[in-house]
């Protein structure tokens, strides 16, 4: 197969997958690994489009062009989550902690905005990720062979950074009517509400993920339609810590949408807009590697390294935030292939089905100054789906934005809660239900005392340190 057709071939199969990451990504409930899951479960059949398109391709370049479907979905998927996590509220793991920021501003008329600039972030994130390739696999691989020293101390690792969150909460202020803030808990009870969330969502985690509690049992009413573990729990745990929550409180409320301000402008300098991007990036590549620690935890490390650290209600901390998240979400995406081809280990479902289809290994990055090819032709995709995904994922949010004032907030948010819980009863079954509504409750938890939500992230955190602990 000549350069030019491999190139064209592969330039339409990104596209392609990128159009499937715009369904999953606007879609609450839908995820990269389900398309991912059904290209691997129908590989013959896509083979055989791919001959049929491009007779002259060849099994490796077979590979390729599959693998450039996969990456094309995942930035789909990355760039267009943004719409639905903002205006809808229904989080997957890596916008989870973004909904509360993103919420704020579309109640503020700046929701447009607010995806605007995560979708920024998005960009730039991608742009960024390229470019720290090269120091990323010097620092895993030889010579500094990272990964190898770092094994014993993953556990601690883990531990440290949860530590630096709980001590990020500050005490609990409010204003009152005559304008004076008053103090209503003190730094010391916030930072123990925050400790009891993470123990309380790694106990939920870790009897989600280690034992058969509680999904040892189902019933689907279409029976099952996916054996993803990402469908069947983590979906209904993530919508029910950081999205139930939410909904609920909104449902609540009588308010209207207002018209979003569709011209409005981020208004930041260069040093917080940068501050911003490299956080996610920086997050994503120290996270890539470490395990269960994919773009939720990222986006937990953005939030301390960005102004979201601090006051989560400042306009310039949320739009900060923003662009945060928008680059946690396509870095993590970026890195954790890489790492594929520099550690050898499979970080996220993309990973996974990218070295499904090279028949279990991947060509290793050896030395780092030749890159396996398809290292390059998942980079180029990636870098390809970006720019066809941020202009597509503004344009959706522009029409989302011109009708979201147009209806009763409390009464959407009621519909979207309802849907979600169809959504969960359809895909992941009752035993799905029921941990969203276990989930949901808990998540409350840190609206109503006022810390962040990025605790509840202990429900991966928990499990991964007594795995490394020798503890479960």
């Amino acid at each position: 197969m000549d350069p030019v057709s491999l190139g064209l071939a592969i330039a339409l199969f990104t596209l392609l997958g990128l159009a499937a990451g715009v369904g999953t990504g606007l879609a609450p409930g839908l995820h990269v690994n389900n398309v991912a899951v059904l290209l691997l479960a129908s590989r013959p059949a896509f083979e055989a489009l791919v001959v049929a398109v491009f007779p002259a391709a060849g099994p490796d370049e077979t590979v390729a062009v599959l693998s450039s479907f996969v990456m094309g979905t995942v930035m789909g998927h990355s760039f267009l989550d943004f719409v639905p996590s903002v205006y809808l509220g229904a989080p997957d793991e890596k916008t989870a902690l973004g909904v509360l920021p993103g919420h704020r501003m579309l109640l503020a008329g700046e929701g447009h905005l607010a995806v605007r600039l995560a979708a920024a972030g998005a960009l730039f994130g991608v742009g960024l990720s390229v470019l720290l390739l090269v120091p990323l696999r010097l620092f895993l691989g030889s010579p500094v062979d990272a990964y190898e020293r770092a094994k014993g101390g993953i556990a601690f690792v883990l531990i440290g950074i949860e530590v630096l969150l709980i001590l990020s909460e500050k005490e609990r202020r409010v204003r009152g009517r005559a304008g004076r803030e008053r103090v209503v808990a003190s730094r010391a009870r916030q930072r123990a509400v925050a400790g009891l969330l993470f123990l309380a969502s790694g106990a939920l985690g870790f009897a989600l993920l280690d034992t058969p509690w509680l999904t040892g049992w189902n019933w689907f009413p279409l029976g099952p339609l996916s054996d993803d573990f990402g469908t069947l729990v983590l979906f209904p745990l993530f919508t029910g810590l950081f999205g139930f929550g939410t909904l609920a409180l909104s449902s609540r409320s009588r308010a209207v949408v207002p018209p979003q301000d569709l011209g409005a402008k981020a208004g930041l300098a260069r040093r917080p807009l940068a501050r911003g991007v490299l956080s996610g990036s920086v997050a994503g590549a120290l996270v890539s590697w470490l395990p269960g620690l994919s773009s939720g935890a990222a986006t937990a490390l953005a939030q301390l390294l960005s102004r979201g650290r601090g006051d989560e209600s400042h306009p310039d901390a949320q739009k900060e935030f923003m662009l945060a998240l928008g680059s946690v979400s396509t870095a993590t995406s970026v890195f954790t292939v890489a790492v594929l081809f520099i550690i050898d280990r499979a970080r996220s479902g993309a990973a996974v089905a990218i070295r499904a289809l090279s028949a279990g290994s991947v060509p290793p990055w050896e030395p780092v100054s030749a890159p396996p090819g398809l290292l390059l032709v998942l980079v180029a995709s990636a870098v390809l789906a970006a720019l066809v995904a941020y202009p597509v994922t503004i344009r959706c949010s522009r029409l989302a934005a011109r009708r979201i004032h147009r209806v009763r907030y409390d009464l959407l948010a009621r519909g979207i809660l309802a849907l979600l819980a169809v959504l969960i009863l359809v895909l992941a079954g009752a035993a799905g239900l029921m941990i969203a509504v276990v989930a949901g409750v808990l998540g409350l938890g840190a609206p109503f005392a006022g810390v962040k939500r990025v605790h509840l992230m202990g429900c991966l955190i928990v499990p991964v340190v007594l795995l490394y602990l020798g503890l479960a």
